[in-house]
């Protein structure tokens, strides 16, 4: 029974070893250092008006990039149709037309049902 244990306590150490010397023999690459003017683009530099998330803001609002890139934030012009009283046509987000006016500076519509 010993030389049974023994046998399979050997077994398992040059199984170990055999899984760990490749990890040991691969050469250590160092990562990249982190560089503060590395910009990640996620939808590219655009010089139009686009509204998405701008990592270096940390949200999501109405920018355009500069030539190099750097974005720049804009305030969105007000939406032409943003009347006060109450009408029906359709608004983009909603199914057919929908009964509704704009409130507040934003020009958010409220919805009638």
């Amino acid at each position: 029974m010993k030389k049974l244990t023994n046998a399979l306590h050997a077994l398992c150490m040059g199984a170990g070893i055999m899984f760990a010397a490749p990890a040991l023999a691969a050469p250590v690459v160092p990562s990249p250092a982190y560089d503060a003017g590395l910009v990640v683009q996620v939808r590219g530099c655009h010089s139009n008006v686009q509204r998405h998330r701008v990592r270096e803001f940390g949200r999501t609002l109405s920018h355009r990039h500069l030539r190099n890139c750097r974005p720049v934030r804009v305030t969105p012009a007000r939406p032409r149709d943003c009347h006060r009283d109450v009408r029906r046509h359709q608004i983009p987000g909603y199914r057919g037309r929908v009964v509704h006016r704009h409130v507040g500076p934003r020009c958010i519509a409220r919805i009638y049902r």
